[in-house]
């Protein structure tokens, strides 16, 4: 990965780690185990859950941009969903029409840990038929902030400005109600089937891949690797 200078190296990088922070795992263990523990020594952390996430546009192009990672979306098969949104009118949207894989890279900077998260993204709008996901959707359109709500009443991104627009504040009506999410807002599942992760405090890192059994249920094999 990048690093902010070209003298900076791994244990330049490492540096950076909090000497303070409880023991992390040198064992192999499965990422999903270990991120959450990724997640909550950063919970303090202005923009920890901010994450930059790749598609891949009609000509063959990696497109990059930074999200919010929302949280999870569990299914039947015991997989889960990592959880974002975005605007029906994006470019993403027809990138992802096109071709749904994607890479996430989340970095950890109070423990110096990095995941590459590889898979496909699933969008889920109003027309969306499975009952479970709309209810994701209310709920998180529900949690936005009331600035966020309002985005996605605004004109389309991406086309020439045309002065602030004047959407209803905070997505609420007269009456401070929250409205109905508008046809606009799109949850955005990642659905992840390989990982790749580096700590570089140690220099340790694990590859994980899923897997499908017999039943179509998930399994992650994980082993340590080369950094």
């Amino acid at each position: 990965m990048a690093h902010a200078s070209s003298g900076d190296g791994l244990a330049d990088a490492a540096k950076l780690a909090d000497a303070n922070l409880p023991p992390v795992k040198n064992d192999v263990i499965p990422w999903l185990e270990r991120i959450e523990g990724s997640i909550a020594r950063s919970r303090k952390v202005r923009g920890g859950n901010y994450v930059q996430i790749a598609t891949v546009s009609p000509e063959g192009l990696p497109c990059c941009r930074t999200v919010v990672f929302r949280g999870w979306v569990p299914s039947a098969s015991g997989q889960k969903a990592m959880k974002m949104i975005t605007d029906l009118r994006s470019e993403k949207v027809g990138q992802i029409a096109a071709s749904p894989a994607c890479e996430m890279v989340w970095w950890f900077s109070k423990s110096s840990e990095q995941y590459r998260i590889s898979g496909e993204l699933q969008l889920v709008g109003a027309d969306c038929t499975d009952q479970e996901l709309l209810n994701q959707r209310k709920q998180q359109w529900g949690n936005l902030s009331d600035p966020a709500r309002e985005q996605f009443f605004w004109e389309s991104p991406g086309v020439s400005f045309s002065g602030r627009p004047d959407p209803p504040v905070g997505g609420r009506d007269a009456e401070g109600n929250v409205l109905t999410a508008p046809d606009t807002f799109l949850l955005m599942l990642l659905w992840p089937k390989k990982v790749k992760y580096l700590r570089l405090t140690d220099n340790f890192a694990q590859a994980d891949q899923l897997q499908l059994d017999a039943a179509a249920r998930a399994a992650w094999t994980c082993q340590r690797v080369n950094p």
